[in-house]
């Protein structure tokens, strides 16, 4: 039996537990990425999602597990970029109405299949309606079979793929009416 799984909101102060966990979710995607791929350097990723965490528009929760971090899950208004443009400043960008961005959700290898991505989805999806969001958007590794079929089972349809650069790897975007 698993134990159970408690979310708490995350702020600035788990800049560096949301970090880890999103870099062993990067480290998983050697198992699909084309040979050779490695995950990019995580040059300014610390200072980026200190800068995200401290928005006050900035959503996040961690999942927990006897205290321990396990995943997190993050959004913030949709702004507009292609993919394959890189994200610059984020604040120069024009804000999306109406639409939420699935910035992160991420578990570390050994949960999953321990229902800690479907609890985080949730509370996520809610919490985007309950903000007045209609529809959400994200972005997921065009070869990622598994976590593709999980936003499908939540109703994410795919809108278009392209490549990112900065990343090294086809994106696919997808979206998710919420109301």
């Amino acid at each position: 039996m698993q134990p159970p799984i408690a979310l708490r909101r995350a702020d600035l102060g788990d800049r560096d537990v949301i970090v880890a966990t999103f870099r062993a979710g990067l480290e998983s995607y050697v198992e699909f990425a084309p040979a050779g791929w490695r995950p990019p350097e995580p040059e300014g990723e610390l200072e980026r999602t200190a800068d995200l965490l401290g928005d006050p528009d900035t959503w996040a929760t961690l999942a927990l597990v006897a205290g321990e971090p396990v995943g997190h899950v993050a959004f913030l208004p949709a702004r507009e970029r292609a993919i394959g443009e890189t994200p610059g400043d984020w604040r120069s960008r024009a804000p999306l109405p109406g639409v939420a961005h699935l910035w992160q959700l991420f578990v570390l290898p050994d949960w999953w299949g321990a229902g800690v991505a479907p609890a985080l989805h949730a509370t996520a999806t809610e919490e985007m309606a309950a903000r007045g969001y209609e529809r959400a958007r994200l972005y997921a590794p065009a070869d990622h079979a598994r976590g593709r079929r999980f936003y499908e089972r939540r109703g994410w349809e795919l809108a278009e793929c392209g490549h990112d650069p900065a990343l090294g790897l086809d994106l696919a975007e997808y979206r998710l009416e919420l109301s």
